[in-house]
């Protein structure tokens, strides 16, 4: 069970990623450990969780601003839908971590 516990907890963020209450003590509940192993388990595989959520949360966005439906919500709202419950936080991760910003990132995809 433990060979494996890393690629059920990754499984697990994956598919609970938009949920507001994803914490690490619901991901260690879910998997029958305590918080410190969750986090020892992700740290011998080299997986941070944090940032590891993070960088899952703002693929999705990306995704979707450039998607089809990419203008169909605000750029607020899709970081809400994704966790980013403040839209200035999400707009600098966001900026951080591609090089540019949200609505910048939409516009190349789906111009006015």
């Amino acid at each position: 069970m433990e060979a494996t516990l890393s690629l059920r907890i990754t499984r697990y963020i994956r598919e609970h990623l938009a949920d507001r209450d994803l914490s690490p003590a619901r991901i260690a509940d879910a998997h029958g450990i305590s918080v410190r192993h969750l986090y020892a388990v992700l740290s011998r595989s080299g997986i941070g969780l944090g940032d590891h959520v993070r960088a899952l949360r703002l693929a999705e966005c990306r995704r979707e601003l450039a998607g089809p439906h990419g203008r169909s919500r605000t750029i607020a709202a899709t970081g809400r839908r994704w966790g980013f419950v403040d839209a200035t936080h999400f707009s600098k991760v966001f900026r951080r971590a591609y090089g540019m910003s949200p609505r910048d990132w939409r516009d190349l995809h789906h111009p006015r």
